[in-house]
């Protein structure tokens, strides 16, 4: 392969080169895959009326598990 079509340090990544190499690297906020984030379900904002909803969830709050069911839905919890 010709070193033409080589992509040198600075394009590894793929970020515009406008952009420059700085900010390229940055923590994984949202994880990779089902690792990190923020995954507990704490049910403060408002549930749609007369319309059940199905959760599938690591952690939630009891509160929020009470609102689901009294609203006909469910919580399905993984591992």
């Amino acid at each position: 392969m010709t070193t033409h079509f080589k992509k040198n340090r600075k394009k590894r990544a793929h970020v515009n080169i406008v952009h420059g190499h700085i900010g390229k690297h940055r923590k994984h906020i949202g994880g990779h895959g089902n690792a990190g984030g923020y995954f507990k379900v704490l049910g403060k904002v408002f549930l749609p009326e007369n319309q059940p909803v199905v959760v599938k969830v690591k952690l939630i709050s009891k509160n929020t598990e009470k609102k689901i069911k009294e609203n006909g839905g469910a919580v399905v919890l993984t591992t």
